[in-house]
């Protein structure tokens, strides 16, 4: 893949000459928490790219086969959680909804808490009940919500199908009972449904300041069945997240990009940047964009003969995967997923940051964080410096890129 000259290669860090600078922070790991072994603790062996990372999850622990599908925020007290789903098996296993914490931006973290545990949705089947998946965590912390300032919502699905959210007003100490909200946010002709997976936003400029964005995709077809069109939607809170109801819905089923997974970014005038997975779509790039100028309400291409989403450029390569988006400064927007064109090769390997300086119009390869398997991930400002990508990965010399998820911090000077 094509480096940008901005980035110069050092020992451990891509430097730019002029506006941005990326370093990777070189972590220091505490010995285990407690007499039990707790991987999140351990320090993963360096990669080729010179940037050690701490893993957070370590498939075959706590009793689970694997974890995926990681979510990231940085609650009001500023902690860190990170979640993920706790899989005995595939996409359609036995998951549980778990989270670990870091009080340290990320250097460490902390036991295992089981946020939804699949079998207390026992009681939503009837006769014999199947392998109970729960999953896609999509949080978002609302700092604007005068009564609960920072309390942190979770939306996710139940078997990719029913939707619910739970909330925290202690920094994800404890959580409210679920509720479910699947009556409001999905039509009666969609099937399969999937919060997330990525962090969720509040708008924070211009009239709709305060209104909690959670990214959202759906396919056509059955309750639950990963078949059908598919389309990127999203859902919408005015009032804290008191009631939840639909925005901007992509219906373009035809249109050659198959929206799928999806993340969500403002700029600086409150404009919201979508991008999305391309699933099985005709248009050449494996990414679509588009953006709201109405707080999330409708998509616009901003092309013609395109109507929500129009092909992403083509600089934003990952294969066919989840990917994040993070707004770092007023003018500065990154991208993470693999690499496509990376040094591993084709598929789901080679985690790179992209960057951009102009509202998402132009982008600009920046670091490779991992080099070898690695898959979904998702982005976090720790503070006004730094920030963090937490990310399934698998060691350079393999092909599963689901061995651990991985937090590493990432320096940014402007």
């Amino acid at each position: 893949m094509y480096l940008h000259p901005m980035f110069q290669l050092t020992k451990y860090s891509l430097r730019p000459s002029r506006f941005v600078a990326f370093v990777l922070f070189l972590a220091t790991f505490a010995p285990p928490l407690t007499a039990q072994e707790d991987s999140s603790v351990k320090q993963q062996s360096p990669s080729d790219t010179h940037f050690p990372v701490a893993t957070v999850f370590q498939s075959g622990d706590n009793g689970y086969m694997v974890f995926r599908i990681p979510a990231v925020i940085r609650t009001a007290g500023d902690g860190l959680l990170a979640f993920c789903e706790a899989r005995q098996g595939g996409d359609a296993s036995e998951i549980d909804l778990v989270m670990k914490r870091s009080t340290d931006g990320g250097r460490s973290w902390g036991a295992l808490i089981v946020v939804q545990e699949s079998s207390d949705f026992r009681e939503y089947f009837s006769g014999d009940v199947p392998a109970i998946t729960i999953g896609n965590p999509a949080p978002v912390v609302d700092l604007l919500d005068p009564d609960h300032p920072g309390r942190i919502w979770l939306p996710f699905t139940l078997e990719n199908d029913r939707v619910f959210v739970i909330f925290s007003d202690d920094d994800g100490a404890t959580w409210s009972p679920r509720r479910e909200i699947t009556k409001d946010v999905k039509k009666e002709a969609w099937g399969w449904y999937a919060t997330g997976p990525v962090h969720s936003i509040q708008i924070q400029h211009g009239p709709h300041r305060g209104r909690l964005v959670i990214p959202t995709d759906h396919r056509l077809g059955e309750d639950g069945k990963d078949g059908g069109d598919l389309g990127a939607h999203l859902i919408l809170s005015d009032d804290h997240g008191k009631s939840w109801r639909l925005g901007a819905v992509d219906d373009t089923y035809k249109d050659g990009i198959g929206a799928n997974e999806t993340t969500v970014v403002e700029l600086p005038d409150g404009t919201l940047y979508i991008n999305t997975r391309n699933q099985a779509g005709e248009a050449p790039e494996s990414r679509g964009e588009s953006f709201s100028r109405d707080g999330g309400e409708s998509f616009q291409s901003g092309r013609p003969q395109w109507k929500a989403f129009r092909p992403a450029p083509a600089i934003l390569d990952p294969p066919v995967v989840q990917c994040s988006l993070l707004n770092v400064a007023d003018k500065m927007i990154v991208f993470s997923g693999p690499d496509q064109n990376g040094p591993s090769g084709k598929g789901r390997s080679d985690l790179r940051f992209r960057y951009s300086m102009d509202q998402a119009e132009s982008w600009i390869d920046g670091p490779l964080i991992h080099t070898g398997p690695a898959a979904y991930s998702d982005l976090v400002l720790i503070d006004d410096d730094t920030v963090g990508v937490v990310f399934e990965n698998g060691d350079a010399s393999g092909k599963n890129a689901y061995q651990r998820i991985s937090f590493a911090r990432v320096k940014v000077t402007q």
